[in-house]
């Protein structure tokens, strides 16, 4: 009855735990949009096993070497099996791509604390990186509930806290808000692992009763509780990103190669979307858009010192009713320049100082914890305004309209200054500018799309309708020596950086005053909070077009088949945290390193890009999990086997031959042919014989012989026993196979108790 009693209560902490570990689990991958539930209903199932295995070294005569050594194999073999089961590819855990797995994963923690969740970026790793964490803490509580030893109330108390630590993580990053149901539902099952397993059945009533009773007291106390305001600023917490992501903003042209991880880079406070622009790229060097070594005033507030003139900002503005204040929360972003929008007037709460063309530069790096307010001018004109504007341009603007290019026939390179729109240029046309150099053709685009356009606001929204209808969004197009004409005439496909900078060039080949602009869209927005949580992902280009007596106007040529967070007009309502689309970069985003400011584009190498499969989850298919259901089960049985073997090989003779009289009972008994009670050994080999046919007769036989006639004799050996278990699975078939195993087991038999 003991045995028995001991059994059930085996059972029923194995239920308890697998019910504890798969909540936590749960808990855990819904970090990420669509979390892989079969996967994680696998990696239960495996640290379960893995728990069996170890109860069953607990019970085994084995030093205590041999069971430490079984243990841990059991404890890595389960974890392995389930990171495999949960979507790590294998053959990156072996020995010669552990630098490759270590160097991905490495990668994928930086900054992963500051991407929204649940994750729903297209960077793979980041995705999987989240998801190891659940075989990581599952498979450390199993180890830590079922290891053998006797201290059983320190082991299931160390395992609570790592699953508790597991969930809570998980609903602290996800769910900050107060979520009673859930936490019910954890206390009923902390409770079940806690105690159930040790109560006696008459008093689990009872204790039940007790649960529900705590239950009914804790929630009218929880919910009186202000849950806006945390005990503990978990956000601010740098354990895994202390490095921020920067950004390179020249144009390059090439593909798209760097990680879109979705890291949160900026909260910004503001009641309407806007562009927050970074820098701003105002010359063309005959291959792409960069900033200008040389920076003028702008023409936007005539000189530099209006800039600081923050008192009285109207006095160098047009339109004062057009500047806003916006507060900025600086997250997973590290920056030598300050983000802002439109032309930015005065930055307050951080050390900074203007440039000519109004954007910032700080002498400090903006790093994660960084806030500071800026005073901007965001023009925001009718199109009946934008029509009535003035081709009457400041002098201050003609910088605008020049270009560096390839001299003809590539010869050198040559400044075309193009006249202002409506002026006449005395010497050579403008069409003369760039005959015979690589830009001939864009120049002839550009004058055709807005031939008849009676101002300069339709000869703008002719030439971006144009480019956002013709053209193919595309994150992989070909390297080029001449990138935007090949863009224009050969590709026809491109990102942002394609598209802005052909919509500046083609402007400024027909003298309206445009430049490129880098930075970030608005984001998604938060309505709880009202603001727009910006992520790395939302990086991009666009273009300012200068319009007299207005200043500088977005305008957006990138079409709407990019990100839909890129996109001015779509941002109104959109909230990162349950958007699920998966959403592309637009600009060069690298980590940073000792070397400081923007890359040119680099960013991390994809060792891995795991797919999806199902149930959401990344990585290998619904064949790879049977695999590693099918390597845990194996692996498994292998150790079972080597518990059994140690174990009939530690003993003597005599013990051995009482083992084995005793599984023949048992066996019998399992396989639907119990002994009656006063049966002899002679009965039980005639069972056996029916059963299993001579092979039954000859085991039984040696059995007799070794107990009656020759108590010197060797019991039974492996090769006998597997002869037997042989004979019944052959007689019985697949469908006795499991009782023919429970029956005479490989390895060995119990020893008797």
């Amino acid at each position: 009855m003991a045995a028995v009693a001991a059994s059930r209560s085996l059972r029923l902490e194995l239920a308890c735990f697998a019910a504890l570990a798969g909540f936590a689990g749960l808990e855990w991958v819904s970090l990420v949009a669509d979390p892989p539930v079969l996967r994680i209903a696998v990696t239960v199932a495996i640290a379960t096993a893995a728990g069996v295995a170890l109860v069953a070294l607990g019970r085994a005569r084995l030093g205590r070497g041999g069971r430490m050594a079984l243990g841990v194999a059991a404890v890595l073999a389960a974890t392995v099996a389930a990171m495999v089961a949960i979507g790590l590819p294998a053959r990156l855990l072996l020995a010669w791509n552990w630098d490759e797995l270590s160097t991905a994963l490495g990668q994928s923690l930086q900054g992963i604390s500051d991407i929204s969740v649940p994750y729903g970026g297209a960077d793979g790793w980041t995705r999987l990186t989240i998801l190891l964490g659940a075989p990581l803490g599952i498979g450390l509580a199993a180890a830590a509930a079922f290891w053998p030893g006797q201290r059983r109330n320190a082991r299931w108390l160390a395992a609570l806290v790592v699953l508790l630590a597991l969930y809570l993580s998980a609903n602290a990053w996800s769910r900050p808000g107060g979520d009673f149901g859930r936490g019910l539902l954890l206390c009923v099952l902390v409770c079940a692992w806690l105690w159930l397993p040790k109560l006696a059945p008459s008093r689990r009533g009872g204790a039940v009763l007790a649960i529900a009773t705590a239950a009914a007291v804790a929630l009218p106390l929880a919910a009186a509780l202000a849950p806006d305001k945390a005990l503990l600023d978990y956000r601010s917490w740098r354990l895994l990103s202390q490095e921020g992501v920067n950004f390179g903003w020249a144009h390059s042209y090439g593909p798209l190669d760097w990680p879109q991880k979705g890291t949160r880079v900026l909260t910004v406070a503001s009641e309407e979307p806007h562009y927050w622009k970074a820098t701003t790229l105002d010359e063309f060097d005959g291959f792409g858009w960069r900033r200008s070594d040389a920076l003028q005033p702008e023409p936007v507030l005539g000189t530099p010192a209006a800039l600081q003139n923050t008192a009285t900002p109207g006095d160098a503005i047009a339109h004062p009713e057009w500047i806003d204040r916006l507060n900025f929360d600086v997250r997973g972003l590290s920056s030598d320049v300050v983000v802002g929008a439109g032309t930015v007037l005065s930055v307050r709460n951080v050390d900074a100082s203007p440039s000519p063309d109004a954007t910032w530069v700080t002498d400090e790096t903006l790093e994660s914890g960084d806030e500071y307010t800026v005073l901007a001018y965001l023009p925001d004109p009718s199109e009946t305004q934008l029509r009535a504007s003035s081709p009457d341009y400041p002098e201050e603007a003609s910088r605008y309209t020049a270009l560096t290019i390839p001299g003809v026939d590539r010869v050198g390179t040559a400044s075309a200054e193009v006249p202002l729109w409506g002026k006449q240029r005395q010497g050579e046309s403008p069409s003369e500018l760039f005959r015979g150099t690589p830009y001939e053709q864009t120049y002839d685009l550009a004058t055709r799309v807005t031939s008849g356009a009676a101002t300069p606001h339709d000869a703008v929204t002719r030439i971006e309708s144009y480019l956002r209808g013709t053209y193919t969004y595309d994150q992989n197009p070909p390297e080029h020596g001449d990138p935007l004409p090949a863009f224009l005439f050969e590709d026809r496909r491109g990102y942002c950086q394609q598209f802005s900078g052909a919509m500046a060039l083609m402007l400024r080949m027909i003298g309206i005053p445009a430049r490129v602009a880098s930075g970030f869209a608005p984001g998604g927005r938060d309505p709880d909070r009202g603001t727009f949580l910006v992520e790395d992902v939302d990086a991009h280009a666009w273009v300012e077009v200068y319009f007299t007596g207005i200043g500088w106007v977005p305008f957006e040529p990138t079409p709407a088949a990019a990100p839909a967070e890129s996109q001015l007009s779509d941002t109104a309502t959109t909230d990162p945290a349950s958007d699920t689309e998966v959403t592309t970069i637009d600009a060069a985003p690298t980590q940073s390193s000792d070397s400081g400011g923007g890359g040119d584009g680099g960013g991390r190498t994809q060792a891995l890009a795991p797919g999806s499969a199902d149930g959401g989850g990344s990585g290998p298919g619904g064949t790879e999990i049977i695999a590693a259901v099918a390597l845990a089960a194996a692996l498994a049985v292998s150790g079972l086997y080597a518990i059994r073997t140690l174990r009939r090989r530690r003993l003597g003779p005599e013990s051995l031959a009482a083992a084995e009289l005793g599984e023949l009972e048992r066996a019998l008994a399992r396989l639907d042919r119990p002994l009656p009670a006063g049966a002899t050994l002679l009965d039980a080999g005639r069972r056996l014989e029916g059963l299993a046919g001579p092979a039954g007769a000859r085991y039984a036989a040696s059995l007799r012989e070794r107990r009656y006639r020759r108590p010197s004799a060797p019991p039974p050996g492996v090769g006998e026993r597997r002869t037997v278990r042989r004979a019944l699975l052959a007689a019985r078939g697949w469908r006795g196979a499991a009782a023919t195993l429970r029956a005479i087991p490989p390895g060995g038999p119990r020893r008797l108790r």
